[in-house]
């Protein structure tokens, strides 16, 4: 019965080609951009990780204030190994600084070291060749990241077996990574092994450098490992006070949800906002279903009365309204796939997981789900028309004085269109005042004209502060020969790179516990006035500040604020920054506060120490993640194959990275701000132009119905003013409580993107008067349009409309 019912259904809808094509086109948009969104959705929040057992992953942090994911120490990642009752398996990793050289031109790539036995707990499987093993320890193996052997080596098998020179160590190639590798870190060209039983930091509890990941026992739950891992974390901190007295708790997270990080709150956000645009589209399709239903209410008449019941009438109603969801559903799913890379090119550059998201089955799932919901919502509202109408008191009547049936539909699916639209517009307006909040903030430096250049020193030949001194001495006056520059200098981090260092800090001799940890900033004589950050009191930094010479820092106005009361400069403090015990440092300056975490995070407290005093154990942080400012006249990266010249020649095995301008690496703290404020807008300028186009025709086939009613009121002497009052008195109902209910809908969204939100609350009365205002002009205009034209109409013509 399915088949003829459908085949009947399209005979009606090939008569009508312009009318099939539209609705057609505005649901394959609305269910591609569906689809697109959810394809996303799935691959970031909702595939399992590409790991065994994913579920029973966890990993964890320390809580310190000020931070919930400081990392852990080689003797804290024994401590928990060996005190756990819930943990089947613990493995670490952290970042690391790798330049291939031996080959071509030196390159700087991003890397993982990880414990020998971090396939094994996690496991993580690889594409060509073995996992690291348990007895690689020791061994220089390393695996390739995908893109890497993709772009070193061509993709070519035998690339495992062969040799490569990282960081002037020779290592064997044993495998390749597979594309979806869940790198836990930003990216990993990279994999090589390290022995904690030989690192030099093994003892050390102050050097907290690692990550970890975690397999729970069978039957263990994220909740109970988080209360074993807390009672471990409370032994620690009374036993070693030095190291811990400021720990508070232990941060325990699936891993699932820890590597789709704080990107899931907006991308359920987009996926809702996106569903609600198919709701918009629905309801228009079904006002323009109901509108051609005036036109074919003679021809379901003749249905009924050649024997056709109401619900065989329902059904054909339907068929048309599934014939053409179908279709759009398949055009939607084939667009899908163009919107997902358009979204890609457009997003952030940390989407989780973003190498994973393509059209696959779930999706096409989805689309069928998504084109059936659609069908039936766009098809019931004239199914219910028709099934409610006297078929055979319109054969009787005929056309005459005729009005447009079900008055009440139409006014809910014109609530409904106004309501959903006014919601994503307040949405939308609520995160553009967000970024305009956000973008007006003041960084604490001078973005502009500033380019930055990442170097990272092979460790064979820079193993302490005298080799890295030498090459800093040699590099600098090159730099600042170059036209166009005006200062140089170097320093471990820049703003906004997202890098964490800290260290323990003392003030008259106590540590500081209940504070957090002083954010460690080493930089050379010139940074500040490179990066344009105010010295606000004593003085900067100077090439008198020798290793030999007494031990000086500068600190920012929160940290001066905070524990220097009554003047900071002159005092003393000391910092756990790598000797056997704190060192004591004098503050000779005080500086603005910088936002180094991104503009909406508060300014942490900063201390700055001169490069040439770091301790020896500590300028292992300096030499992998050395950064250069360089201030210029003009574009900044105009400059970027100048200093890359400079650096080659002082050591060509030291590639140049992150070669960015200070702008840029501002823009791409704002990239996911810009990125869901982009695809919120979309989403509302389509609710929008739908909701103004359904309207609009719902009250064009209003005012048609109406014409010789208002040609007598006009022979009557009525005014155009008074009829087009008419017209809109009879739509005032259903657009002021779609407002009102747009609204409440708007702020209860606004509440639940809370997180994204700042400088604003969910009912900023700007958002709401802007969202409201554009929303009641769309719908009035669209009202007005046909009432306009419907009064333009001679008298005479009006009195014998039909």
């Amino acid at each position: 019965m399915i088949v003829p019912d459908l085949r009947q259904a399209l005979r009606p809808l090939r008569r009508e080609p312009a009318f099939a094509a539209g609705v057609i086109a505005v649901l394959a948009l609305a269910i591609g951009a569906n689809t697109a969104i959810f394809t996303l959705v799935n691959a970031s929040l909702l595939r399992p990780l590409p790991l065994r057992e994913p579920d029973r992953l966890v990993t964890f942090t320390i809580v310190r204030p000020g931070t919930d994911r400081h990392p852990l120490s080689l003797p804290d990642v024994e401590d928990f190994r060996q005190s756990s009752r819930t943990l089947d398996g613990l493995a670490s990793f952290f970042g690391w600084s790798a330049n291939l050289t031996g080959s071509g031109e030196a390159e700087r790539v991003s890397a993982m070291r990880v414990s020998a036995d971090f396939f094994e707990v996690t496991g993580a499987e690889v594409a060509l060749g073995r996992r690291i093993q348990p007895d690689d320890e020791r061994q220089a193996v390393a695996l390739l990241g995908h893109g890497l052997w993709q772009r070193r080596f061509g993709g070519a098998a035998d690339a495992v077996g062969a040799s490569m020179l990282v960081n002037g160590e020779a290592f064997t190639i044993v495998g390749v990574l597979r594309p979806d590798f869940i790198p836990f870190l930003r990216e990993a060209d990279l994999v090589v092994p390290f022995s904690p039983s030989t690192d030099v930091r093994r003892a050390n509890r102050a050097q907290a450098f690692l990550r970890v990941v975690a397999r729970l026992k069978p039957g263990a739950t994220v909740a109970q490992a988080a209360d074993d891992l807390a009672a471990v974390g409370r032994r620690l901190r009374d036993e070693y006070p030095d190291s811990h007295g400021s720990d508070t708790s232990i941060r325990v997270v699936a891993l699932h949800e820890d590597v789709s990080g704080r990107s899931a709150p907006m991308l359920w956000t987009l996926l809702v906002a996106v569903g609600l645009v198919l709701l918009v589209a629905c309801a228009n399709v079904a006002n323009l279903f109901l509108v051609r239903g005036v036109a074919r209410r003679r021809e379901l008449a003749l249905r009924a009365a050649l024997g056709a019941s109401r619900f065989r009438i329902v059904v054909h109603l339907l068929m048309e309204a599934t014939a053409l969801g179908m279709v759009a559903g398949a055009l939607g799913l084939l667009a899908a796939g163009g919107l997902v890379q358009a979204v890609l090119a457009i997003g952030p550059a940390d989407l989780p997981r973003a190498a994973e998201v393509r059209v696959d089955m779930r999706a096409g799932l989805f689309t069928l789900l998504a084109s059936l919901g659609a069908s039936l919502l766009v098809g019931i509202a004239p199914a219910l028309q028709a099934g409610r109408r006297d078929l055979r008191a319109t054969l009787q009547e005929g056309d005459r004085g005729s009005t447009v049936a079900g008055g009440r539909i139409r006014s809910l699916l014109v609530f409904a269109e106004v309501a959903l639209s006014t919601s994503l517009l307040l949405t939308a307006g609520l995160l553009a005042r967000s970024l305009q909040h956000v973008q007006a903030v003041d960084p604490g430096f001078r973005p502009s004209q500033t380019l930055t250049v990442r170097l990272s020193l092979p460790r064979a030949r820079y193993s302490g502060g005298a080799a890295i001194d030498t090459f800093y001495n040699q590099l600098q006056p090159r730099i600042a020969a170059l036209p166009g520059v005006r200062a140089v200098a170097a320093a471990n981090v820049v703003p906004m790179n997202g890098y964490l260092a800290t260290t323990a800090f003392f003030v008259d001799g106590v540590m500081v516990k209940d504070a957090p940890e002083a954010h460690y900033r080493m930089v050379s004589p010139d940074y500040f006035r490179a990066m344009g950050i105010p010295v606000r009191n004593g003085r900067a930094f100077t090439a008198a500040d020798r290793h030999d010479s007494a031990p000086v820092a500068i600190i920012n106005e929160t940290l001066a604020r905070h524990y220097f009361a009554g003047g900071a400069i002159g005092r003393r403090m000391r910092l756990d920054d790598g000797q056997t015990v704190p060192r004591e440092v004098e503050v000779v300056g005080v500086v603005g506060d910088v936002r180094h975490f991104g503009l909406e995070k508060e300014a942490v407290i900063e201390v700055y120490v001169p490069i040439p005093q770091v301790p020896d154990p500590t300028t292992i942080w300096l030499a992998n993640n050395m950064y250069w400012v360089v201030q210029t006249d003009g574009a900044p990266l105009a400059a970027a194959n100048l200093v890359r010249r400079e650096i080659a020649a002082v050591d060509p095995d030291v590639p140049a990275s992150y070669v960015r301008s200070m702008d840029q690496w501002m823009g791409a703290t704002l990239a996911p701000r810009r990125f869901y404020l982009q695809l919120v807008a979309a989403f509302a300028a389509a609710a929008l132009l739908l909701a103004a186009v359904g309207v609009y025709a719902v009250s064009a086939a209003a005012v048609a119905s109406r014409t010789r009613e208002i040609g007598i009121r006009a022979a009557l002497g009525a005014s155009r003013r008074h009829a087009v009052g008419l017209v809109l008195r009879s739509s005032v109902a259903p657009l002021l409580a779609g407002l009102v209910a747009g609204a409440v809908i708007g702020i209860g969204s606004g509440e639940a993107v809370s997180g994204a939100l700042f400088g604003v609350t969910p009912g900023d009365p700007v958002s709401l008067a802007v969202g409201l205002a554009t929303l009641t002009s769309a719908v009035l205009l669209a009202h007005v349009v046909p009432a306009l034209r419907a009064v333009r109409v001679d008298p005479v013509v009006a009195l014998r409309h039909d």
